[in-house]
């Protein structure tokens, strides 16, 4: 999913200020339109006039925090993360409502470490973004773009309803400012997904064909952001199982995304993952493969194998494994998607438990009930320290307890089980 960066603007007194101003406002709009080129060698040149200035002067940090933003929509993420470490101390010296631009430099420096994976940091960058723009403007609405992509966040850890709250807050801050925007897309993009998490597909359509109208009007045909839209309804199409219609919208967004930010880019690993769930699902297994393997590669790459997509298409390669009766070698990818997941997630985010889950059954496969026992118990007290104890989860959790030990005449441990799940439903039912 396409979250957003922003750009930071900021008055100063430089000699030729007007024609520096045109000249970044220029590169401003090449970024804007997707012509991530063109604006990387306009802000390099603009820095390269600025040379006469110190180090921490304002104005080049500016430019170096607009060439950062360039770095991170092309997957260049050593160069945008060193860019924004660079202009961010001098931008935490402003004071007054200037300061608003600090928090422009903190949300995109949180875009970059929730691509590598580090969730929590990511989550308190934005945080901070957002409370410092609610300290100085309370109905900024630029703090819709940090609200926006800490919703992002929270639908990777699967906090669905947390992420639909935050992102209709985004939507509506941005709608303030008119209806056709690509910040109102972007947030309809960020809404449906917490939508489709929760099963809701119906709503999640209606918010995804909302934005893939929206950049249709706002956008050139080719921007990367068009490319989003059109990716998400494949997924839901995915979800309802038209794979071929769903393999359709993942080919032509990859067409799009490869055009505008070429093969090296964490967006194209996305897609590529999601192409090969449905190529593996229409029985086109060696295309599947490779098209998992090239995600894979390009994940490691740009530097973002800490992220939950990087763990997911490890997962998927390792359930395309199995199908072919390789079990070996399906179990050293699961067990580093897992560790991918752990770093990235934490030990308390209920999105463990389905992997937990899987490792559950996969052990219980191969008849290594020992290994399988412990990732269901280790399922299970995820979900109940993260959901409590009283939840359709935990519930489902117990159930799947009691079939595996019914399943070795554990019958003690299986009716233990299959009473608590019972007892919690039969509580969940009561008005």
């Amino acid at each position: 999913m396409l979250a957003l960066f922003t750009l930071t603007l900021l008055a100063y007194a430089a000699p030729h200020a007007d024609l520096v101003e045109q000249q970044v406002n220029d590169a401003n709009q090449l970024l804007h339109r997707g012509q991530f080129q063109k604006a990387e060698s306009a802000y390099k040149e603009i820095l390269a006039s600025l040379q006469h200035l110190p180090e921490d002067s304002f104005l080049r940090a500016k430019v170096t925090n607009n060439l950062g933003a360039v770095y991170y929509q092309m997957g260049r993420l050593d160069e945008a993360e060193a860019a924004y470490r660079k202009a961010l101390p001098v931008y935490e010296r402003l004071e007054g409502r200037a300061r608003l631009s600090y928090a422009s430099v903190l949300n995109n420096f949180a875009e970059v470490q929730r691509l590598r994976g580090n969730f929590s940091e990511a989550e308190s960058i934005y945080r901070n973004a957002i409370q410092v723009r609610r300290n100085l403007a309370p109905d900024d609405p630029d703090a819709a773009a940090p609200l926006n992509n800490l919703a992002v966040l929270l639908n990777l850890q699967s906090r669905a309803k947390e992420a639909e709250a935050i992102a209709r807050e985004a939507l509506a801050l941005w709608e303030k400012q008119g209806r056709e925007s690509s910040g109102v897309a972007a947030a309809c993009n960020t809404l449906g997904e917490s939508l489709r998490l929760q099963g809701r597909y119906d709503e999640a359509a209606v918010c995804h064909r909302r934005a893939v109208a929206i950049r249709a009007r706002v956008l050139p045909p080719d921007h990367p952001e068009i490319a989003a839209g059109i990716s998400n309804l494949g997924s839901l199409l995915f979800q309802q199982g038209n794979y071929a219609d769903a393999e359709q919208h993942y080919l032509q967004a990859l067409a799009i995304r490869r055009k505008a930010v070429g093969d090296k880019h964490p967006g194209v690993a996305f897609l590529l993952n999601n192409l090969g769930t449905a190529q593996q699902l229409q029985g086109r297994m060696i295309e599947a493969e490779n098209t998992y393997r090239q995600a894979i590669e390009i994940l490691e790459e740009v530097g973002a194998a800490g992220n939950t997509d990087y763990a997911k298409a490890v997962e998927n390669l390792a359930t395309l494994f199995l199908t072919q009766e390789k079990a070996n070698a399906a179990e050293t990818l699961f067990l580093r998607a897992l560790r991918v997941r752990e770093k990235a997630l934490g030990s308390r985010n209920p999105a463990l438990a389905e992997t937990y889950d899987m490792l559950g059954n996969f052990y219980t496969n191969l008849n290594r009930l020992t290994e399988a026992e412990r990732y269901y118990k280790r399922a299970l007290d995820a979900r109940e320290r993260t959901l409590g104890p009283q939840s359709v989860e935990v519930a489902q959790s117990l159930q799947r307890l009691a079939t595996f030990y019914s399943a070795q005449r554990r019958d003690v441990k299986a009716t233990e089980f299959r009473k608590r799940a019972d007892g919690i439903l039969r509580q969940l039912a009561q008005p």
